[in-house]
């Protein structure tokens, strides 16, 4: 049975998750594929409830992508050679500390609720807008119209556009373990970019749902409402996780559409290079994840004799 397999792509590189295990490749200056892998934490019980397991896993994936890009940030430049005799070596990157990492994201989600929900908010009324309905489908609009025009913006950088091509080989990996093939480049290379569960897709149906739940609010002019739309995002975050998860049947896959849409410009055709690392993550994520399931069965049977 094959297990669930998510990703990310970082700098230069694809991290990939299981359950239990999580993998990042890198390829570096000089051609090095750089590989860090780990096992991740016991699963709360809870994320294996509906509902709930939105919220949590919407966390793991910042907290662990997150760390995935600072780590792929830090080692993704040339492999330093040793110092000639003699010398004093210089002083290694030292690693982002939780802390560090924890200020990051506390800044960086700052960010995002003042420009994609405080400052939509206060462009909305400068329209005068006296029905609360009306003001936060207005309010919700320019919210998408902000992240489309951000995505387009960045898309234009060269650094963005080398990411969103290890997105591409990211997906071609999965799609090529999900249709059970051999993971080797001439059985990925022709997969598509596109993939129903990406974060891209996660997003979008978010700021949708988000939409329809904040126009049963009243206007975003004072304090109060602001937090309690603020209150609202983990209970919107897990129901997006939910309707991700039911749209993979068959004939639902319909709800899919927009977000599909909206990776062709999340996602870029890769080079062979980098479907290349996205395989090594992929493959390395594996057999990691079937080595900490052989070992829980080992501590079963012992357990029982």
């Amino acid at each position: 049975m094959k297990v669930r397999v998510g990703g990310q792509a970082v700098i230069e590189g694809v991290m990939m998750r299981t359950p239990h295990a999580l993998a990042i490749a890198i390829r570096r200056e000089d051609g090095e594929i750089l590989v860090k892998k780990g096992i991740l934490p016991s699963r709360h019980l809870l994320l294996k409830k509906p509902i709930s397991r939105g919220a949590i896993a919407l966390w793991e994936a910042l907290v662990i992508g997150y760390k995935a890009l600072a780590f792929s940030a830090q080692k993704s430049g040339k492999k330093k050679e040793p110092p000639p005799k003699g010398r004093v070596p210089p002083k290694a990157a030292k690693e982002i500390s939780g802390l560090a990492l924890g200020f990051t994201m506390v800044f960086a989600l700052g960010l995002a609720i003042l420009f994609f929900n405080l400052l939509p908010a206060s462009i909305t009324n400068l329209f005068q807008i006296k029905s609360s309905i009306l003001f936060n489908l207005v309010d919700g609009l320019i919210r998408l119209l902000f992240f489309f025009g951000y995505l387009l913006a960045i898309s234009r950088l060269k650094e963005i556009r080398r990411i969103f091509a290890y997105h591409g080989a990211e997906h071609k990996a999965v799609y090529t373990y999900e249709a059970e093939e051999d993971l080797t480049l001439e059985n990925a290379r022709d997969k598509s970019t596109l993939h129903p569960r990406c974060g891209t897709n996660f997003i979008l149906i978010f700021l949708i749902l988000s939409i329809l739940l904040f126009s049963l609010l009243g206007k975003a002019t004072s304090i109060e409402v602001h937090l309690l739309r603020l209150c609202l995002i983990p209970i919107i975050a897990a129901f997006a996780y939910e309707i991700i998860r039911f749209s993979m049947k068959k004939k639902w896959h319909f709800i899919n559409f927009l977000g599909l849409q909206l990776q062709k410009i999340t996602t870029k055709e890769p080079t062979d290079d980098q479907i290349e690392v996205a395989l090594v993550a992929l493959k390395e994520v594996l057999a990691l994840e079937e080595n900490e399931k052989q070992e829980n069965k080992s501590e079963i049977r012992s357990t029982k004799s």
